[in-house]
């Protein structure tokens, strides 16, 4: 049985006789508590009341209940026990003392017998004066089980109209992995538009469940979701950090579980500015198969969508029910803090500090930071972070493998750069330095009608200044910060 019916089941076998069910799968949660009637009383005496129809019994409205207190007067006159379930009640208790005295004179009178109100909604609200009355169940999302029965139905169906299916074992466990977070609404119209109009079901099409996703996000506002995707090639060096998340590349799996593995919580990157903090967010997501989200705290601190606290609290709710997911925090230190004489940052610190102990999700964190020093010591503690990562400048050989990427990615002929040599004259430079005189590097030689060459990119080398010397007294207190601190996210050494 669903864990949240079974919940339901046990307050009513407590005595409950006041429930409010929060969920948005309306048609789903009524047809489990249709079983449950069934269940417990031997029938399946459901009535229903919405402000539209009032209070229906048997397919049949019962005359003047479409006000909330006489629907509510009405089931102290019903004699037969079962379930009276009313749709969308809040905005009657908010707006309305009757509905509240007429919910309180309910509680008492219906004590010890075998009517049983549900209120069920969306809406979380429920006044102060109704706390000690009401059960609260928050209705739990479909599990891997329910979806996965949903996926294969979907491939039977496939298969029956004459599709081929071109999946493995682990394609199809990560299909139902993507659309965990879902209801079972949202995870039958993502199959459904994934696989319309395909003559072939191949992996490729998960992209289309990712897009699904993003909708949820779209409604949040202080959440980003990035659709590019990068693989370990796109990362020059690393090899530490690049090892640390292929090997928990399945992590996330039943298999990881049933080996007796926690899931990973998260990363923090940090070190200096431009040597790939925020790209290794990106490829985590890639590399493990899960959608990525970027959540902004400049819109959090906004006020656009409302209190900075409970905007940060909606967002991480929003989190957990699209997971599995990464959920990618740049700079942190610039959000998340404890700044003295700031109770918004303070309050959103302690949140956090919360969640990310609690929270059972499979939503991993990962965070970058330029100034780590500037984050308080109880986010740094073990047991927060799986690790905290410094990624230093790149050494020579990293400098090679950074200017390989960016120079074939941008289809330049390789023959006309001696890589070496470019990456011994760029010592102390980060990787986006090295892109962006690439980049320069190429307008130049575009405006002249004629490939790249060794002598765009030594010009510009020439009138460039590396943060390491602008910013030379900094990153030394980075590094010293970092030292016996963090783990190097690099294996090489700098000759």
């Amino acid at each position: 049985m669903n864990k949240s019916i079974e919940q339901i089941k046990r307050a009513i076998l407590a005595g409950h006789n006041l429930i409010k069910v929060i969920t948005y799968e309306e048609k789903r949660i009524e047809g489990l508590l249709a079983q449950l009637c069934e269940q417990l009383f031997k029938s399946q005496n459901l009535l229903f009341w919405d402000v539209n129809n009032g209070l229906v019994k048997d397919q049949q409205p019962i005359s003047g209940t479409e006000d909330p207190v006489n629907a509510l007067s009405a089931v102290l006159r019903e004699a037969d026990q079962g379930f009276f379930i009313f749709r969308d009640l809040e905005p009657h208790i908010k707006n309305s003392e009757r509905v509240v005295r007429k919910l309180r004179e309910l509680y008492k009178r219906l004590k010890g017998s075998r009517r049983i109100v549900l209120m069920v909604s969306a809406d979380e609200f429920f006044p102060d004066t109704l706390k000690k009355e009401l059960e609260i169940v928050r209705f739990e999302l479909p599990d891997y089980d329910e979806l996965n029965t949903l996926f294969l139905k979907f491939l039977q169906s496939m298969e029956k109209s004459g599709r081929r299916i071109e999946l493995n074992d682990a394609d199809k466990k990560n299909f139902v992995t993507g659309v965990q977070g879902l209801t079972h609404d949202e995870a039958h119209r993502a199959f459904l538009k994934a696989f319309q109009n395909q003559k072939v079901i191949h992996r490729d099409l998960i992209k289309s469940i990712h897009e699904e996703k993003k909708q949820l996000i779209l409604k949040e506002g202080v959440l980003e979701f990035f659709t590019h995707k990068f693989t370990l090639n796109d990362m020059g060096g690393l090899e530490n950090l690049k090892d640390w998340l292929m090997k928990r590349k399945r992590a996330f799996g039943k298999e990881a579980r049933d080996y007796g593995l926690v899931k990973p919580r998260g990363i923090l990157t940090m070190g200096i500015s431009g040597c790939g903090k925020s790209l290794s967010a990106k490829i985590v997501a890639s590399l493990w198969n899960l959608p990525l989200f970027r959540l902004d705290m400049n819109l959090v601190y906004s006020g656009m969508s409302g209190s900075p606290e409970m905007v940060f609290s909606r967002a991480l709710k929003t989190m957990d029910s699209v997971a599995p997911a990464v959920l990618w925090i740049d700079e942190i230190e610039s959000g998340i803090s404890d700044k003295q004489g700031d109770s918004s940052s303070s309050r959103i610190l302690g949140y956090f500090l919360t969640w990310m102990q609690e929270h059972t999700s499979d939503v991993f964190i990962a965070a970058t930071a330029n100034r780590i020093d500037l984050l308080p010591a109880e986010l740094l503690r073990r047991g927060r972070f799986d690790q905290i990562f410094f990624i230093d400048l790149p050494t020579r050989r990293e400098r090679e493998e950074i200017f390989t990427i960016h120079l074939k990615s941008k289809e330049n002929d390789m023959e006309l750069f001696n890589v070496p040599q470019l990456a011994q004259i760029t010592k102390g430079w980060s990787g986006s330095e090295i892109e962006q005189v690439i980049i320069s590097g190429m307008y130049e030689a575009f405006n002249q009608n004629r490939k790249l060459t060794e002598d765009d990119l030594f010009a510009i080398f020439g009138s460039s200044v590396p943060l390491s010397l602008t910013m030379e007294e900094q990153i030394k207190k980075i590094k010293s910060w970092a030292h016996n601190r963090a783990a190097p996210a690099s294996a090489d050494k700098e000759y």
